[in-house]
């Protein structure tokens, strides 16, 4: 045995991650206080003046300060008191954070994303065909497994063939499939993957990718708060600055800078969702669930037929459909619900 193989080796892993987790908590409230306090000095510098004024008043005196300090050494609490320190200043941190961020989420606008849209830009991929196809095929042997257990009535036989004059046309004779559906397929594959194959390349790539989506969210969030901060800020300004065409102008550069970086984020977002749901195909690809993709087993012309169906419901569902997101306005139908519940008067033009 050499020296080497003695010595212990050790392991900074748990030191690196935690050291990691410290700063990823750290950094955003940080940048929300230097951000709220950047634009109040920018553009409410006599708010700051007396906001910073009326802090200082309440500052204990040193006598105050003195007594404190006896008092906690008597009960030896002066030992405690970096703790509770700590304790306080990431409380107060965290509250920051929240208040920002979960702020700025209810704050509309609000992205919203629907993947079986992001899907049909996809439409060309082999595997999503494949899952369709499968799909499709065995709703359509489950349809002939119940029809040969319980064969329908004369009666039901009689209003099917009035509904449909082909029964035997492509649309009847195979399973109706959602985009919706095969959307919902890969996200189960990516779930069950995740819980079998933790350590295997494409799932850890899926979760670079759920991680990386985080954070031009929360900043675009941020922003949106940012943006109605400035917004009061200012109108709190006008009412005690001489200047007020200098607050005007300070305000309106402000919130063109926000705009902007909404905007980027705005498409780091978008760009940071279509990496995930670009992750979960493969994902689904290299692992799927247990007879969703059994393309093989299908002979020629059940092919053919399925690849024929599926182009046309493809091309349908594109043709109403223009994007995979969408940004979300305040829904005034709940407004005028709520109004009419509360006074029991219709508004105009409430659809009804």
């Amino acid at each position: 045995m050499t020296i080497n193989e003695r010595e212990p080796r050790m392991d900074f892993s748990g030191l690196v991650k935690g050291v990691q987790d410290f700063w990823d908590f750290i950094w955003p409230p940080i940048f929300c206080i230097v951000a709220l306090t950047g634009i109040l000095v920018y553009v409410a510098p006599q708010t700051f003046k007396v906001a910073l004024a009326k802090l200082t008043n309440l500052k204990p005196d040193d006598q105050r300060q003195v007594q404190f300090f006896k008092v906690a050494k008597r009960f030896g609490f002066d030992k405690l008191l970096p703790i509770i320190c700590a304790f306080f200043l990431i409380f107060f941190l965290d509250v920051v954070r929240n208040i920002v961020v979960m702020g700025g989420q209810a704050i509309p606008p609000v992205i919203s994303y629907t993947p079986s849209a992001m899907l049909l830009e996809h439409s060309n991929d082999s595997m999503i065909e494949c899952l369709w196809m499968t799909r499709s095929q065995a709703i359509h042997l489950q349809q002939e497994a119940a029809l040969k257990a319980a064969p329908p009535t004369p009666h039901e036989t009689e209003g099917a063939s009035q509904k449909d004059p082909a029964p035997f046309h492509l649309d009847t004779r195979y399973g109706f499939v959602t985009f919706e559906e095969i959307s919902q397929l890969i996200d189960a594959a990516a779930v069950e993957a995740s819980a079998q194959h933790k350590d295997a390349g494409p799932v850890k790539s899926l979760h670079y990718a759920e991680e990386d989506i985080n954070a031009p969210h929360m900043a675009f969030s941020a922003l949106k708060f940012l943006f109605l901060y400035t917004l009061v800020v200012s109108f709190i300004e006008l009412r005690r600055s001489t200047t007020r065409s200098r607050v005007v102008f300070r305000t309106i550069f402000l919130l063109a800078v926000i705009v902007v970086g909404m905007f980027g984020y705005f498409l780091r977002y978008l760009r940071a969702t279509e990496k995930v749901q670009e992750m979960k195909r493969y994902v689904a690809r290299a692992y799927p669930l247990s007879g969703t993709m059994n393309c093989e087993a299908l002979d020629d012309q059940t092919s053919l037929e399925l690849h024929n169906l599926y182009e046309g419901r493809a091309e349908r569902e594109s043709e109403w459909r223009r994007r995979w997101w969408s940004l979300r306005f305040p829904d005034t139908t709940i407004v005028k619900w709520s109004w009419e519940q509360v006074t029991g008067q219709r508004l105009p033009n409430s659809g009804r």
